[in-house]
């Protein structure tokens, strides 16, 4: 037996704004890390960033730097992270920033 489905009036029906229209779905993630470190001769300095999404974005800059000047000896590091995501409406972002100094007179 064959069955078919008629339908004659659609009037109720109400049109759909595209605005209103759900984009994506999932979930976002932005994170960042960083440690630095310096003494007399050595300056470290790690950086990391992630980011889950439909867009993404990262940045790390890691600098270091150590001079002997003779009577005075001075090291830096320096780590900065940046991460950035979107998915739809959701947005998640993280950021960082580290510095040590030493600074070692003889």
């Amino acid at each position: 037996m064959k069955s078919s489905l008629i339908i004659s009036d659609l009037s109720y029906l109400e049109p759909i704004n595209e605005s209103n229209i759900v984009v994506g779905g999932g979930n976002v993630y932005a994170g960042t890390f960083a440690t630095t470190s310096a003494g007399p001769g050595y300056a470290i300095a790690v950086v990391g960033a992630s980011a889950i999404g439909n867009n993404t974005y990262t940045n790390t800059t890691a600098n270091t730097t150590v001079k002997d000047l003779g009577s005075l000896e001075f090291s830096i590091a320096k780590a900065t992270g940046t991460a950035y995501a979107t998915t739809g409406n959701q947005t998640a972002s993280s950021t960082i920033r580290s510095t040590s100094i030493s600074f070692f007179g003889r």
